[in-house]
Parts: structure tokens; C-alpha cells; sequence
């Protein structure tokens, strides 16, 4: 007896494509590469909130630079002092010195604007540095706030506290939610920059 093998023929169009292991195989390479891009998204995009609001407090102590340098009237006339006070770890607030006693006090000046930290950021400490290089902060309960004033026709920034005396230099360090920190520093001198840390 003669054995007879049976060979099954399937057209070509059956032979091309994907096995289930293979497809199985594509799938899980697609879903491991779509997780690390989402991962690594949600980090940038954290990242550019946080710098996006170091760069927005900077601009707004610049928008007192400008006002307080410029002639921009207030009721009292031109000769007032304009700045920008830290007090809390949620808002900030850009102000008129009507008193021109280079600070804000509460009742006598008059607050702007008013800034809102949002989406979990907070503003973790203000410090204020004098010349010999001595840093006073708030979160070690040094100082309450930090008031940075420009007063016409100096670009100058005068930097004070609740503490006596006028800081050489202030920075100002705002937190996201997931602990990154970008700083503003403000010099005497009236230069103002934003710094990753």
C-alpha cells in the first residue's frame, strides 16, 4: 500500500498577512511606544505651565518697572511709586505706593491687579538677599512678604520687607504640583530674569 499525503492549496491571497502572533506582537510595541510618549507629554507639558508662569511674574515686575518708570498718571500724579508685593503662596499683587514710602500698606496704596496661581501652583518662597549676602525667606518664617517698588525716573528696584533695610536682590520660586521649580530673580539694578532650578 502506497501512502498518500494530502497537501491543501490555498490561493495566494490567503497566504499574505499578519499571524496572530505577530499582530499580537505589533500591538504590544505600539501600546509600550503610546505610553511613553503620554508619560513623557504629561512632563513637558507640566514644564511648560510652571516656566510659562515664572515667565508671566516676571513680566508683570516688569509692567511695574515700566509703570513706575514712564509717565503714567495715578490721582496723586506722576510721581508715585508702582510694584508688585508677595505675600501668599497663591496670588501676587501689582500696586500703586501712594504714599511713597517704597512698600505697599494696606488701606493707604492701592492695589492694580490682582495675580491667581492656578492648576496647583503655588509660589513656595520669596527671599530677599542683602549685600553681604545674607537671605532672609518666607518658608523659613524670616519674612511675611516681599515688596519690589520702581519709583520715577530709576529703573532701579527697591526690594523690601516686613524685615528693616532694602535687599540687594529678591527671587521669588514658584512649584508645580509635581515638585519642579523655576526661580525669578530680581536685582537692584532692575534686572529682572527667570532661571530653571
Amino acid at each position: 500500500m502506497r501512502k498518500t499525503s494530502i497537501r491543501l492549496h490555498f490561493p495566494e491571497a490567503f497566504q499574505k498577512g499578519f499571524s496572530l502572533i505577530e499582530l499580537m506582537v505589533a500591538v504590544s510595541i505600539f501600546i509600550i511606544i503610546s505610553t511613553v510618549v503620554l508619560a513623557n507629554h504629561s512632563r513637558f507639558n507640566s514644564s511648560v505651565l510652571l516656566g510659562s508662569l515664572a515667565y508671566d511674574i516676571a513680566l508683570s515686575i516688569r509692567e511695574a518697572q515700566v509703570y513706575g518708570v514712564s509717565v503714567r498718571e495715578f490721582e496723586s500724579g506722576f510721581s508715585v511709586g508702582y510694584g508688585i508685593r508677595f505675600s501668599s503662596a497663591n496670588s501676587y499683587a501689582l500696586f500703586v505706593d501712594t504714599n511713597d514710602n517704597q512698600r505697599y500698606d494696606d488701606g493707604t496704596d492701592t492695589i492694580l491687579s490682582t495675580y491667581s496661581l492656578e492648576r496647583g501652583h503655588t509660589i513656595q518662597r520669596f527671599c530677599g538677599t542683602t549685600s553681604e549676602g545674607i537671605e532672609a525667606c518666607s518658608d523659613e518664617g524670616i519674612i511675611a512678604h516681599l515688596d519690589i517698588v520702581f519709583v520715577r525716573p530709576d529703573p532701579d528696584a527697591i526690594i523690601t520687607s516686613d524685615e528693616a533695610g532694602i535687599y540687594s536682590s529678591g527671587k521669588i520660586v514658584v512649584a508645580s504640583p509635581n515638585g519642579d521649580t523655576r526661580t525669578v530673580e530680581v536685582a537692584s539694578t532692575g534686572q529682572i530674569s527667570v532661571m530653571n532650578q
